[in-house]
């Protein structure tokens, strides 16, 4: 699964409570920002954010002057209503919504939440709504998720292709399922499994063959329709394979290929179309289906950024919990952007949020090459030897550098590199050679040939289709040499020769690499250098260089070797969550895992991510269900046992110990130790806090359900430490794992517990000797090693984590962006400087502040390039808006990036004089200038950036807005950001900053 992140919306709050506050816009001069917040208290607890998408191109280019409609992660027109719980005028608010002719009602959410979603004509619309219906708590918009992706671009290797494995239980062997499925003989049966994703080829033979009572795919429905707006009854798909690969690995039944409960009964909720994203109402309105349904587990192989327990899918998920319905969700696939990437609804505390390892094997795909050999041609060695000494030297050369612009490197690493050397044998002689690849599974290979872009023994053209395609590739897979140039370019030419497709060979020896080939109109596939070498060699000598070589599907898929098999996926998101609770809970095999596709799309594939491993849990969970019928199958039981029994996964490189708990929870789940403990330990994780705020005193209950005693030895083992933050004190994206070990006096190291009776622990947590100013996060585990190990007591691990240090003090917002402000044209709003302005926790932003790049600014004002230091250049020439110097047209733009996240965020007028952002005259708060449980921008692409809309308007007392004046005045904007565990009613726990002045002439 690909996690999005939230396309953010451009306005931080849209409405207000109405409160009994003096009905005047509020011109305060040393008031208190918890008093101004009291006097226009917005109840904004369902996480609407602000910002844009770094994925879509035109964020990349500018991402600061488009406009809202640009910005798609708000539901154009389409809100969330919130009543208070006391609220019970269901029939006549939908009265009301039935006669008025502005508003349409989405979804309705009285029986969970006490809520609904609307679409409405305008804002007007909603204004009405508030004025007629008492007791409405919270309107904010709708948001959308982007649809879940399986990682395309993180697979590591082959391996030896010459090391097959063709046995059945490859991933089962890993995590135990293959001893319950052989040895207790549990398959699922009667369990129903709720998923909630992009609808189920059902058709599949490993899915059951059809729809409905008496089938495996017997529940479901879709919302969407492939258009994304034209729903029915039947979940079916076939555009897009992510939910049929989920189902696969719960359910499917084949003769080559089980999943985790092959004899469940499955519930499809198509919640995705064939393209594009969904709504936040939808998926919760899934969530209550599936779970009305009788759905015992619901998979949710899905999410987006948040961090905060707070987010209205985390809340529904948790209250879904409460009545008996266990949710499974993915941690997410953001590894490479640092810590504090829990996702939601996965942050959820009731939830079982999944992390993702390695599979041991990799099944691939493969084609193989359908030509009998002219009569006498065979590959003459000397020619042959003569030929890789040729390319050898040119591989020195190039070694190093694959002469691409992607930041693609795909699957290689130096020191893992093995240079396999093709076997020499006659053309044609069997078994044939088995090409494996990556990319596109749905080539269509019937009656296609394959012709080499550039002809030649070994691929040398430095630059291959990097220029316009001359011949004609009507119909015909185009062989590409990688390098020179970016992937799509290739792509495009090969497309514009009319190409059918593309086949990539990498330009130096490795073990396979993927191509990012987003947007590619036509099929791509990318193969090893070697693997290359042999079909031009086969074109060669069959003389077939101009009409090509005909190519064929391989029957079913090869296994290799995964070097990488066990450890933790790097793709896997990091914990813990916005306020320091440790997530993910548990890992499970996500990365080269092969499952059921769409029949249409080639049936089978091999796919990573986040959504691989959480549908194995939801199957594990399965298996619990049906192990242990009379067992607790509450939520907080069920995660307690798979955490108590995980095995915690070593450190791949860099670091000899166990990997961080921030990565893996309490490890890799063991199945059979699951169902076979007669021990539980509570709590089954802990979360230390900052070691300002620690929660330095803990207590462990080991509860021995058998009928003998057992005797434990309790120990102490460290895991990784990480540095959350780089020395511009940004989000690390690669934190490099350390030594950070913490200090737990334990009141009794070795603990007898009586059959059928409970023994606590008491553990006193002191952090590691490691800089308090570096905020390293560090963790480990509380071990339970029993006397004799078996079965029925394994050695158990309890993960712990905190962070060394007073999260408080880190900085919210990215000083050396500062806050900016732009007319609807994108440019610069300011007036003439006047030294340094003012800036609460970590100094106001100056030109090349803390080595971020200049930003150069045209003569306009419009700005050119990415946000990284502030604009101002100290120099005395003004920006020239709209033919008047420094006026605020309609539609201002504020800008900025926070670092970490925060709980409240609040953004004011005040003076233009004064330096203290604590002690400013405000003219209040900026309509739209409040929000809650704000996640963090990416600091990854460098251009991930708050933006906020203002019209001019300041809140007034009654939650309604006024104009400000515009009298010619200068002005500046304060936003204020709570710090991490700050008190909202203290000013000081704010972290406030200053903009340049303007006037609102």
């Amino acid at each position: 699964m690909k996690i999005p992140r939230f396309i953010l919306s451009t306005t931080l709050a849209t409405f207000v409570v109405l409160t009994l506050t003096p009905s005047s816009i509020l011109h305060v001069a040393g008031q208190k920002l918890s008093e101004m917040l009291n006097g226009v208290k917005v109840i904004s607890d369902g996480g609407t954010t602000v910002g844009g998408y770094k994925h879509h191109q035109w964020q990349f280019q500018d991402p600061i002057i488009r406009t809202s409609e640009l910005i798609d992660n708000k539901l154009q027109n389409a809100y969330w209503i919130d009543f208070h719980d006391q609220f019970d005028q269901h029939a006549q608010f939908s009265q009301l919504v039935q006669i008025h002719p502005g508003i349409t009602l989405r979804h309705e959410f009285w029986d969970s939440i006490n809520a609904v979603s609307v679409s409405v004509r305008d804002e007007g619309v909603l204004k009405e709504i508030l004025a007629q219906i008492a007791g409405i708590k919270m309107v904010e918009p709708v948001v959308m998720h982007e649809r879940p992706e399986a990682i395309s671009d993180e697979v590591y290797a082959f391996g030896d292709a010459s090391k097959t494995k063709t046995k059945k239980y490859d991933v089962h062997e890993l995590t135990g399922v293959k001893e319950v499925h052989e040895s207790l003989k549990l398959y699922g049966k009667g369990i129903k499994i709720g998923i909630i994703d992009s609808g189920v080829d059902y058709h599949h033979p490993a899915l059951g063959g059809c729809f409905g009572p008496g089938c495996k795919v017997a529940y479901g429905t879709d919302f969407v329709g492939d258009d994304g707006r034209s729903p029915d009854d039947d979940p079916m798909t076939e555009c897009d394979g992510h939910g049929t690969h989920v189902a696969g690995i719960i359910a499917a039944n084949d003769t080559s290929f089980i999943g985790v409960i092959p004899q469940a009964t499955l519930g499809a909720y198509r919640v995705f179309g064939c393209r594009g994203g969904t709504s936040n109402d939808l998926i919760m309105k899934a969530l209550i289906r599936a779970a009305g349904d009788g759905m015992q587990v619901i998979n949710l192989s899905l999410g987006g950024p948040g961090g905060w327990r707070q987010e209205r899918e985390a809340r529904l998920a948790d209250e879904l919990a409460k009545n008996g319905t266990i949710i499974v969700a993915a941690m997410g696939n953001e590894g490479r952007m640092g810590l504090f990437e829990a996702s939601s609804p996965g942050v959820a505390g009731a939830a079982i949020t999944v992390a993702s390892t390695e599979n041991n094997f990799r099944s691939n795909m493969y084609f193989t090459v359908d030509e009998k050999p002219l009569k006498g041609t065979h590959i003459d060695e000397a020619e042959e030897e003569e030929e890789e000494e040729e390319e050898e030297e040119e591989e020195d050369e190039n070694r190093g550098s694959h002469d691409d612009d992607d930041g693609d490197d795909g699957d290689e690493d130096e020191e893992e590199r093995e240079h396999t050397k093709a076997k020499k044998q006659p053309i044609g002689q069997k078994p044939p050679h088995a090409i494996l690849y990556l990319g596109d599974v749905d080539m269509n290979f019937s009656n296609t040939t394959l012709v080499a872009v550039a002809p030649g023994i070994s691929g040398r053209v430095a630059n291959d289709a990097c220029k316009p395609i001359t011949k004609d590739l009507s119909g015909k897979i185009a062989l590409i040499r990688r390098g020179g140039c970016n992937f799509n370019i290739k792509i495009a030419n090969a497309a514009l020769a009319q190409a059918s497709g593309v086949i990539i060979m990498d330009n130096m020896p490795s073990t396979g690499f993927s191509a990012d080939t987003q947007g590619a109109t036509i099929k791509v596939r990318t193969i090893t250098l070697d693997d290359g070498k042999y079909l031009l060699k086969t074109i060669q000598k069959l003389r077939k260089e101009k009409e090509g070589i005909k190519l064929l599907a391989g029957k079913g898929p090869k296994q290799v070797f995964n070097p990488n098999g066990g450890f933790l996926s790097a793709f896997s998101s990091m914990g813990p969550d916005s306020e320091l609770n440790s997530k993910p809970d548990i890992a499970a095999p996500g990365g080269q895992i092969w499952s059921t596709f769409p029949i249409k799309l080639g049936s089978y594939a091999s796919l990573s991510g986040t959504s691989m491993a959480t549908p194995y849990i939801v199957g594990c969970v399965g298996l619990y269900l049906e192990g242990l019928p009379n067992g607790d199958h509450s939520a907080k039981a069920i995660k307690t046992a798979f955490q108590n029994s995980a095995q915690p996964r070593k450190q791949q490189k860099g670091y000899k110990g166990y990997a961080s708990v921030t990565q893996q929870g309490a490890g890799l789940l063991r199945m059979m130790d699951i169902l076979s403990t007669k021990v539980v330990v509570t709590p089954s994780h802990i979360s230390l806090n900052d070691t300002e705020h620690i929660n330095a005193n803990q207590q462990i209950t080991i509860t021995n359900t058998g009928q003998t005693p057992l005797e434990y030895k309790v120990d102490i083992v460290s895991a990784a430490g990480l540095k959350p933050f780089d020395t511009k004190m940004m989000v690390e994206n690669t934190p490099l794992p350390i030594e950070a070990k913490a200090s737990v006096i334990i009141s009794q190291k070795t603990v007898t517990v009586a059959a059928r009776s409970s023994s606590t622990v008491d553990l006193k947590f002191t952090g590691p000797n490691t800089d308090p100013t570096k905020f390293v996060v560090y963790s480990g585990y509380v071990r339970l090693t029993p006397a004799r190990v078996s079965p029925q007591s394994p050695v158990m691990h309890i993960p712990y984590m905190g962070m060394r240090g007073d999260f408080k003090k880190v900085s919210i917002l990215d000083s050396s962006a500062g806050l900016r402000l732009l007319d609807a044209g994108g440019h610069v709003i300011r007036l003439r400087p006047k030294g340094n302005r003012g800036a609460a926790g970590g100094g106001h932003p100056t030109v090349g502040a803390n080595g971020a790049p200049t930003i150069p600014v045209k003569t306009s004002g419009t700005i050119s390039g990415e946000i990284g230091t502030d604009l101002s250049t100290g120099e005395t020439n003004d920006v020239n808006i709209g033919g008047r110097p420094n006026q605020i047209p309609h539609g201002m733009k504020i800008v900025f990036r926070m670092i970490t996240a925060s709980e409240i965020l609040v953004v004011d007028l005040v003076s233009a004089e004064g330096q203290d952002p604590y002690q400013v005259k405000s003219y209040g708060i900026l309509k739209g200038g409040v929000s809650r449980f704000v996640p963090r921008n990416d600091q990854l692409e460098g251009n991930d950036f708050q933006v906020m809309g203002w019209d001019g308007d300041l809140l007034r007392g009654d939650g309604t807005s006024e104009p400000m004046v515009r009298d010619g005045r200068a002005y500046r904007l304060r936003i204020s950001l709570l710090k991490h565990f700050g008190n909202p009613e203290n000013d000081m726990d704010f972290e406030s900053h200053l903009s340049e002045p303007f006037s609102l002439g």
